[in-house]
């Protein structure tokens, strides 16, 4: 596949998941975590509901994490949990992906403990966690939307990250931020970006509204927007020493905006 048409997909594609449940993850989820049950209407399974017992190691910024690693393994940061969980076997206008629930206000309980917002745990406003930036969606899941994938890709090490956090008061690796800022972030990241690919960006961003007007008028040729101005966060920051990524992200996706000659509308 041409690499700029690859990437005009990531930033904004039809969703590509086909989620149906089929007999090798009914057997895969009974092997490995047999507490989750699959709940069905209609003879459709549409759910799955239970306790996530789970085991993983993570050894450092850039090398493989190991679930369910050997006993007595010693490397790097062992945690064990649990959760309880709902799956509901369906996508949302933030993810193509089945949206994975905590479902014991666990999380919102390490949220109010530590006066933070539950975005600030990743969580989506419908109360689902962001297991990705949606456009890295499918480098998560190559071979398409299975059980094993799903798990061990996205939602396993999503709850490691909330169990290392309620803990650490820290991530244990580099995160985006949620929601728009994200995005930026990520488009930071990308090289060989077209008028076509930067378009299909700027129409994704416009999904989240309010975050979305602010970006706008942050875009807008007359606004200078420097690194010692206020973050976008509200935090009363310095903008380079808060969230440099996003400021940078914005820098570059002006220039291209203006190098493509695009309009925003």
């Amino acid at each position: 596949m041409n690499q700029y048409l690859l990437i005009a997909l990531r930033l904004d594609r039809i969703a590509m998941f086909d989620l149906s449940i089929k007999k090798e993850d009914i057997e895969w989820l009974k092997k490995y975590y047999p507490a989750l049950k699959i709940h069905y209407k209609d003879n459709k399974a549409t759910e799955v509901i239970g306790d996530l017992y789970f085991s993983m190691v993570f050894l450092e910024e850039g090398k493989p994490y190991i679930i369910n690693p050997d006993y007595g393994y010693s490397n790097g940061v062992k945690i064990k949990d649990k959760y309880q969980i709902r799956i509901e076997l369906k996508g949302s206008e933030f993810s193509d992906l089945p949206q994975v629930f905590e479902i014991n206000s666990r999380l919102e309980k390490i949220a109010d403990s530590r006066n933070i917002k539950k975005k600030d745990l990743h969580i989506n406003p419908g109360g689902a966690g962001c297991l990705c930036i949606k456009p890295e969606e499918i480098l998560n899941l190559p071979n398409g939307f299975n059980f094993k994938d799903f798990f061990n890709n996205l939602v396993i090490p999503f709850f490691y990250a909330q169990s290392y956090f309620e803990k650490n008061n820290t991530w244990p690796w580099g995160q985006y931020s949620h929601g728009i800022w994200g995005f930026i972030e990520w488009y930071l990241k990308q090289d060989n970006l077209t008028k076509q690919s930067t378009e299909s960006f700027l129409k994704r961003l416009q999904k989240y509204n309010n975050e979305w007007r602010l970006l706008k008028n942050l875009l807008i040729p007359k606004c200078k927007i420097k690194g010692h101005h206020e973050c976008i966060c509200g935090k009363n920051n310095k903008f380079r020493n808060c969230h440099n990524d996003v400021l940078r992200g914005i820098w570059k996706l002006k220039q291209d905006i203006l190098n493509f000659g695009i309009k925003i509308q």
